[in-house]
């Protein structure tokens, strides 16, 4: 497989501040854990006055990989499982956290929740998940 090099132009559809189409959600990272707020609009609906599942799962996966980039210097996400607890609606603000629970030479190992209201409020949807690490290129190669 080809080395991929990873470059952040600040167009990321979750985080990137660039992109005027996107998420542009800033993330508060402390250690192996990162926090961010988003309240979503009416575009990123499905059902009426309920956010899409898929704006959902984005916020997750940002969580973590986030911190998987923070922790390796760059990886991308292999495998994600999401569980919807309960609907998010359009205009209330949406609590995401996310922790590395474990790493080793090549993968790291994930965990984010998304609440609503609060900090403390009800979980919206949870996501365990694995970044695989990958390395700049070498300089001798």
């Amino acid at each position: 497989m080809p080395r991929i090099q990873l470059e952040d132009d600040h167009y990321c559809f979750a985080c990137g501040l660039e992109n005027p189409h996107g998420l542009r959600i800033r993330w508060l990272t402390e250690g192996k854990t990162a926090r961010g707020e988003f309240v979503p609009e009416r575009k990123f609906q499905g059902w009426k006055g309920i956010v899409h599942g898929g704006i959902l799962a984005t916020l997750l996966d940002e969580a973590m990989t986030r911190l998987s980039w923070l922790a390796a210097g760059g990886a991308l996400t292999a495998e994600m499982r999401v569980r919807f607890l309960r609907p998010a609606r359009v205009g209330e603000k949406l609590f995401v956290t996310g922790e590395i629970t474990a790493e080793n030479r090549r993968v790291v190992e994930m965990r984010a929740a998304i609440r609503q209201g609060r900090p403390d409020g009800p979980r919206i949807a949870a996501a365990t998940g694995k970044a695989v690490k990958v390395r700049p290129p070498s300089k001798n190669h």
